[in-house]
């Protein structure tokens, strides 16, 4: 009889579990624990400990929302019910927050846009986020990444992730038409990474700000335009020293002769490159066209010398 556990004894293994880390059989322990209870008629104890499972299951997929969102309303009817997770312990409404809140942020940063329009809605749906994560949250860390990386991210320091990623949105909203408004987005962005403790990202941010931000002169038709990459380009060209001298006496450069290269709009750019295109389909055809007539030439020969080998 002593090798038969009780359900509390069960939900006990499945909490040594999470202390290790192992939380696939923690989950076990804790759907156990939960019919368990429920055979025995406590509804409330079958409730918490089915809570933690789903809570425990999120390790297996932390980048799946669903997984997020079931705990949550697993766990929300628990109300002020206290959580043993680990070494923290927290009511079971404001995990079941923190939880759709990280729900949340998955399905906002997994969705990419593909059109201006959109990036604006991605980027109010961030700073949406960001305002909730600051004001339905405390200042103690997340329980989540503290659970499953241990990583300890105060919700203040996520909310500054987010709206990086919020400024970072409505730059792509608007370097279409207007890249030194983009420039100054990323530059904030670049802002909040920084004080997210996130250096890599503000390094990324920083060079959308030089790319978004340059402005140049067309070298071919002196038009002015801002936005490298995206409103013009380099091309590789020969230029000799005459021709580098004489194309800097303006405000704007429209060549970089270390490079051997010239600034080309994105009109001009796309207009050579189609021009290029044009004329290779047409040399191509042209070609095409000759082999066929010499071919054909082969094989009339080719058959003149069967005719005077069969007589």
């Amino acid at each position: 009889m002593g090798l038969i556990k009780t359900a509390q004894e069960i939900l006990e293994q499945g909490h040594d579990a999470v202390l290790r880390g192992d939380f696939a059989s923690a989950a076990d322990k804790f759907r156990s624990a939960s019919q368990k209870f429920s055979k025995q008629g406590d509804m409330s104890m079958s409730q918490l400990a089915s809570g933690y499972a789903s809570i425990v299951r999120v390790s297996q997929r932390p980048s799946d929302s669903g997984l997020y969102y079931n705990a949550a309303d697993t766990i929300r009817p628990l109300g002020n019910t206290p959580l043993k997770l680990g070494p923290r312990e927290v009511t079971a409404s404001y995990l079941a927050e923190e939880l759709q809140l990280l729900g949340n942020e998955i399905d906002a940063v997994g969705l990419i846009p593909d059109q201006p329009e959109r990036w604006a809605v991605r980027a109010s749906s961030l700073q949406d986020l960001a305002n909730r994560f600051r004001s339905n949250t405390a200042g103690d860390p997340l329980v989540m990444p503290e659970l499953l990386q241990k990583q300890q991210i105060l919700a203040e320091t996520k909310a500054m992730q987010l709206q990086a990623l919020s400024e970072e949105a409505l730059a792509e909203s608007l370097i279409s038409r207007d890249p030194k408004a983009a420039a100054e987005h990323y530059q904030t962005a670049r802002l909040w990474w920084a004080q997210a403790g996130r250096q890599d990202m503000a390094e990324s941010a920083a060079s959308r700000v030089s790319s978004y931000g340059k402005a140049v002169k067309c070298w071919f038709c002196g038009r002015e335009v801002t936005g490298e990459r995206i409103h013009f380009l380099t091309m590789p060209s020969d230029l000799t020293e005459l021709v580098s001298r004489s194309s800097g006496d303006g405000a704007l450069p429209s060549c970089v002769p270390s490079l051997r290269e010239v600034y080309a709009c994105k009109g001009c750019h796309s207009a050579v490159f189609k021009m290029a295109d044009s004329r290779a389909l047409q040399r191509t055809n042209e070609l095409e066209v000759r082999v066929n007539a010499e071919l054909s030439e082969i094989r009339r020969q080719i058959e003149q010398i069967k005719d005077v080998m069969r007589r």
